[in-house]
């Protein structure tokens, strides 16, 4: 059995501790408190130390998801979280105008604190981001000769979510496979 750890990086309100909770289906540890910062996101609770899931795979292996808060005042514990980990998912909000503003921040950090981590772009809320332009996200996914795939998915949906760590899994197995080529 392996164990992957798997960190969920993204703007406040992009949908991290939605999109944990839809993959694990079951218990999660939240560290939600109601929501004091109405211009970071309207919703009523906010993440304020991560989110945290164990999911047993089909073939053995066990996903440890860990949802990072949104908030920049807690960025310090990003690069914590990101300590080990094997693989990351990075949400954008696509409602958000600057999105892909915020795509270069959040590969700026993993490019600082888990730059050989197998990462993928996870694009939340199209329905309701018509116009949102996947291809200049795409342009914009990656640093050096590093392109990150982009992904939309709806954080809700449980079989959306698994697509979404079926590509991240992907990534970290091509990741292993040149790794172990050298």
């Amino acid at each position: 059995m392996r164990e992957h750890k798997i960190v969920v990086l993204g703007g406040m309100g992009s949908g991290k501790s939605t999109l944990v909770r839809a993959i694990a289906a079951g218990a999660v540890v939240d560290t939600d408190v109601p929501n004091s910062d109405r211009q970071g996101a309207n919703k009523a609770s906010t993440t304020v130390a991560m989110d945290y899931a164990d999911i047993d795979l089909p073939n053995g292996d066990r996903l440890r998801l860990y949802g990072t808060p949104g908030q920049q005042r807690f960025d310090f514990i990003w690069p914590i979280l990101l300590q080990g980990a094997r693989g990351v998912v990075l949400l954008l909000d696509a409602t958000r105008t600057a999105a892909v503003h915020e795509l270069q921040a959040y590969l700026a950090v993993l490019h600082r604190h888990a730059a050989d981590v197998p990462a993928v772009i996870g694009v939340s809320r199209l329905d309701l981001a018509p116009t949102f332009d996947l291809e200049s996200c795409a342009a914009t996914a990656g640093w050096g000769q590093r392109l990150l795939p982009v992904v939309p998915v709806d954080a809700r949906d449980r079989a959306q979510g698994l697509l979404l760590m079926d590509v991240l899994m992907s990534e970290m197995e091509t990741r292993d496979l040149v790794v172990g080529d050298g």
